[in-house]
């Protein structure tokens, strides 16, 4: 349970300092980050480590931020598991000279999980948001 709750940290460290290849590494080879469609956003779905780097780096590049995450809520069965866990993500970003954005999102994630070689990783992450803000300011 501890080595799970550990890897959560990993996932949130990672991005939140754009580390894309640590990022990537929280999940198996094949691993699959989604994010659920809610109101007029389509919903995401980023796969294998490749693709999970360059998604990290990618919006890290235009947005800093903070994951808050809440524990997890594991079932362990094995070498599988499921979680189940809150967050609050708060970032803000230069989208351009004149043009600075603030945004914070609130939801859960749904994972499972899968013990392999070099320790536990994410099979599949699904992250579904119940609220999401943000403040746009412009310079003059």
């Amino acid at each position: 349970m501890l080595d799970i709750i550990a890897l959560e940290a990993c996932y949130a460290r990672a991005w939140d300092c754009g580390d894309g290849n640590a990022w990537a590494d929280v999940f198996t080879g094949d691993g699959v980050f989604e994010i659920a469609a809610v109101g007029d956003r389509p919903a995401l779905k980023v796969e294998g480590k490749d693709q999970l780097s360059t998604f990290c780096l990618d919006f890290t590049s235009k947005f800093t931020g903070v994951h808050v995450p809440g524990l997890p809520l594991l079932e362990i069965d094995g070498d599988e598991a499921t979680g189940h866990l809150h967050f609050q993500f708060v970032a803000i970003g230069r989208l351009g000279t004149n043009h600075t954005m603030s945004r914070t999102a609130c939801g859960q994630y749904d994972v499972r999980y899968r013990r392999t070689e070099t320790g536990w990783r994410m099979l599949h992450r699904l992250e579904k948001a119940f609220s999401s803000a943000r403040s746009e300011f412009f310079d003059f």
